[in-house]
């Protein structure tokens, strides 16, 4: 089991240092900070409630800084299979957007199929994207665990009947946790988005160290 943990984690840690090449040869660049904080408790024995705050601070010479609060609800229909949704909240620019996913999971490994709607102030439509993740996390030490995350964004249809979708995205999320006592976690990450050169933009590639921090009740 523990040579099987190790080989998957180098797996996920190839992938990771693969985008390399591709963020330093990239013709725009963006370094922001992010800060994740979540709350979740139980409301039965299947059932949990999640709260996320997560403040992005960038240059402002690239954009405002944002703001994202989420609240979700996952049901655990079986070990291998939970349902959920909820609502994501985005300030700067605002919009809201409601989803849908569905969770398979194997040990430690777990792949996520995720609804997005987005709407908000000056749509005409529904915006649409499709989210797909594989994640894989490892325990690193009684209290410690290690998480790695690839993710395909698909923008399918934009909010905007006059503009094309926002350009798809590969994410790249690895993720170091401490539990400290029986609810309170904190620690590091880095997330690594990657979205493909369209019409004449460039390749866009955003740097995103994280701290995070949360309460589980």
């Amino acid at each position: 089991m523990g040579r099987t943990r190790l080989r998957i984690s180098a797996c996920f840690a190839a992938m990771l240092a693969a985008w390399q090449p591709c963020a330093a040869h990239a013709a725009d660049d963006e370094t922001q900070l992010w800060l994740m904080f979540d709350a979740s408790t139980p409301l039965d024995a299947r059932t949990d409630l999640t709260f996320l705050v997560m403040p992005r601070f960038r240059d402002a010479t690239r954009g405002e800084d944002q703001v994202v609060l989420r609240a979700a609800l996952d049901r655990e229909l079986s070990s291998a299979l939970s349902v959920g949704g909820g609502l994501t909240y985005v300030v700067g620019p605002d919009s809201f957007r409601p989803f849908q996913q569905v969770e398979l999971s194997q040990g430690d490994l777990s792949l996520r199929f995720r609804l997005e709607e987005i709407t908000g102030g000056g749509v005409d439509r529904l915006g649409l994207r499709e989210r797909v993740q594989v994640k894989y996390k490892v325990n690193l030490a009684e209290h410690t665990s290690l998480s790695v995350a690839e993710e395909w964004i698909d923008s399918v249809r934009s909010e905007r009947r006059d503009t094309l979708p926002a350009r798809d995205q590969w994410r790249t999320v690895a993720t170091v946790r401490q539990d400290i006592g029986e609810h309170l976690h904190a620690g590091f990450g880095y997330t690594l988005i990657v979205a493909p050169a369209r019409d004449e933009l460039p390749t866009r590639v955003i740097h995103a160290p994280m701290l995070t921090g949360g309460w589980s009740f």
